[in-house]
């Protein structure tokens, strides 16, 4: 409950006192109280011992109120707090369980909107070419029909809000999207949807932006620096699930072409070992046998039996340098080749 700025008690004793100075004074005037000094002495004694306790009482009833309304705001910053720690815990449990930005975003939406007031948050995710950006929106206010968040709208980094955020890698408050809108296209999407200001964030890991997370209102100026601060810590968790939901992306990839690579070699050896058999049996049979036409067809099988083992040298190299390239690719990525590696 907050606290109201209420100092009643502060004027009522001083109005009292201001009655009770007035009522004596009053009698005097109207000459209905003695003029003797043995009468007023006595009372202007009890109007200063008033005066002394009322200033007393209000120095104590200010200063209670002050620690009053201190406390209050030291709970409701405390109330913040734990309010960006449950966001921030729920979204690691999520991450943890499966590496899925954009399924993480949509169940912590309603808790984003609960942390700073907004209509709609929204994700846009850089895509590997650093060329485009998918989007990704949650309704806060009606419930999520949807069992996992589907990309809505492809923006270019080119004369777009998000872009603008990923280059600077710096917050951006936007107090009237109006203003924006015949410049961005984002922003024309959004003021054409009915929003009226905007706070953008940039997902950011390693010095390397990488999205977005978007908030916006269809009241305007509704978004300060506080509401950054809120922020950032979630931003900086989206980011490095995104990269790691990457990273893991590529691993699988460049996995799948090793066992390949390693399978077309492995099938080439054992193909090019049942040849170099039926090489080697021709060549017994020839000398056995002084057949021409036997000699012919012979010259044949072992002719084409080398064509196929070239093909199979060549298919051999091919997954030797196919295999470098996924080596070089992985070093150059930052992968990890070993489980010694990531320490």
């Amino acid at each position: 409950m907050p606290v109201r700025d209420d100092r009643a008690p502060v004027w009522a004793i001083w109005l009292l006192i201001a009655f009770g100075a007035a009522q004596p004074l009053a009698w005097l005037i109207a000459g209905g109280a003695p003029q003797r000094a043995a009468i007023v002495l006595p009372l202007l004694i009890v109007w200063i011992v008033l005066l002394v306790l009322a200033s007393l009482a209000t120095r104590r009833i200010v200063a209670l109120w002050q620690q009053v309304t201190q406390t209050d705001r030291a709970h409701k910053a405390t109330l913040g707090e734990v309010a960006q720690l449950q966001t921030q815990t729920a979204m690691l449990e999520i991450v943890a369980r499966s590496v899925d930005v954009p399924l993480a975003f949509q169940a912590l939406a309603s808790r984003i909107a609960r942390l700073v007031s907004c209509d709609r948050v929204g994700l846009a995710l850089l895509s590997e070419d650093g060329q485009e950006f998918q989007t990704y929106t949650a309704r806060v206010q009606d419930e999520e029909r949807r069992s996992r968040p589907r990309p809505e709208i492809v923006f270019r980094m080119d004369r777009t809000l998000i872009g603008t955020v990923v280059r600077s890698r710096e917050p951006l408050i936007l107090a009237s999207i109006e203003e924006a809108a015949p410049d961005y296209l984002d922003a024309n999407v959004l003021f054409t949807a009915g929003f009226r200001s905007a706070l953008i964030m940039p997902l950011v890991s390693k010095g390397r932006a990488v999205g977005t997370l978007n908030v916006v209102s269809r009241q305007p100026d509704a978004f300060a620096q506080v509401h950054v601060e809120s922020l950032q810590a979630i931003a900086e968790i989206l980011a490095v699930a995104w990269v790691a939901q990457q990273l893991q992306m590529s691993i699988g990839k460049y996995r799948t072409m090793e066992v390949m690579s390693e399978v077309t070699l492995s099938v080439a050896a054992e193909i090019n070992s049942a040849l170099q058999t039926i090489i080697g049996h021709c060549d017994l049979i020839e000398r056995s046998y002084a057949d021409p036409n036997l000699h012919r067809d012979l010259s044949t099988v072992v002719r084409q039996s080398q064509r196929i083992a070239d093909l199979l040298e060549k298919m051999r190299v091919a997954a030797h340098e196919r295999m470098r390239e996924v080596a070089d690719t992985m070093h150059q990525e930052g992968i990890p080749s070993s489980p010694e590696e990531w320490k």
